[in-house]
């Protein structure tokens, strides 16, 4: 890869986990260019020294490296390959020697066949889809899964070490975002296990601290119960990652299954909780936020 000096980076996408991973960027000395719909999402960075794109083609025209960091399928579709009028796609400036990176939890089929348009003009394309919240992506500490050549990811993989301590090479184009899927299906599930485990505890007459101590002490300790679980108690819903984008991920799970003819009944199960309780209004709120759902279940109760 060039010296960081002469190489320019875009970066399109700055959402909540988008913003601060372009921050990571630009503080290790990478020159960066970015594109946002809603411009005022760019001002940090303008601040920071970015410069501000028109368009997705324009971005890519002036970079060698892309991020694309977007809500979904839909958005990397219109943003890549161009679905919408007056939008200028990335596609249009792809030439031989640009690189495009997706870091967004995408379908694996629309990675592939944005990676073959992407050859058709002369580039290479990675699917890197990031495992971590709003906390990991401000502190450049997330996993970042990729698929695609691994020639490819060992000339960019100084630039991903900006945003993330764990680069993870899980094999072709696509199978970063399968991955990614297997691990939102896994967290969404012990998520409700654990809630559901933590209201009957209650029911029953445990006190939910000694539950949490306990759990925290076995071999059932996880990600949920350490991180999530005195904020279950306190009713703590502040947002790492929403209940809608949890939903949507266990959208692309699903699609993703049925396309592969893989039974899920576990998780369709599970889907149908969650969107219960986006449909009671809290879609933005942490996906933790499910457990009220067993409580309610429980008779009202009150962790």
């Amino acid at each position: 890869m060039k010296n960081k000096n002469e190489l320019v980076v875009g970066f399109i996408g700055l959402g909540n986990m988008g913003l601060p991973m372009a921050e990571n960027i630009i503080r290790a000395g990478y020159p960066l260019i970015v594109w946002n719909r809603t411009i005022q999402r760019t001002k940090s960075l303008v601040n920071m020294g970015a410069q501000v794109a028109t368009s997705p083609s324009e971005l890519t025209r002036r970079s060698s490296i892309i991020f694309t960091m977007l809500p979904g399928p839909h958005e990397v579709r219109e943003v890549v390959l161009g679905k919408k009028d007056g939008l200028s796609p990335v596609i249009d400036s792809i030439e031989a020697n640009k690189i495009l990176i997706d870091m967004t939890t995408n379908l694996p089929d629309i990675s592939r066949i944005i990676e073959k348009e992407i050859h058709r003009k002369g580039g290479e394309m990675l699917d890197a889809p990031v495992s971590g919240s709003v906390k990991p992506a401000t502190d450049g500490t997330l996993t970042i899964l990729v698929g695609g050549k691994k020639d490819v990811l060992d000339k960019i993989k100084p630039l991903l070490l900006t945003m993330g301590k764990n680069i993870l090479h899980i094999g072709p184009i696509g199978s970063a975002c399968t991955m990614k899927l297997v691990l939102n299906m896994h967290l969404a599930t012990v998520m409700a296990s654990f809630a559901e485990s933590l209201a009957f505890g209650f029911k029953s007459g445990l006190e939910p601290t000694k539950t949490l101590e306990v759990i925290n002490n076995s071999i059932m300790k996880t990600y949920i119960s350490e991180m999530k679980g005195l904020k279950v108690i306190n009713h703590d819903w502040s947002t790492a990652f929403s209940l809608n984008l949890m939903s949507k991920d266990l959208e692309l799970v699903e699609e993703t299954a049925n396309m592969v003819r893989a039974p899920i009944p576990i998780t369709n199960i599970i889907k149908q909780i969650y969107d219960s309780c986006i449909s009671n209004g809290k879609g933005e709120m942490d996906f933790s936020i499910v457990a009220t759902k067993f409580e309610k279940m429980n008779d009202n109760i009150h962790l």
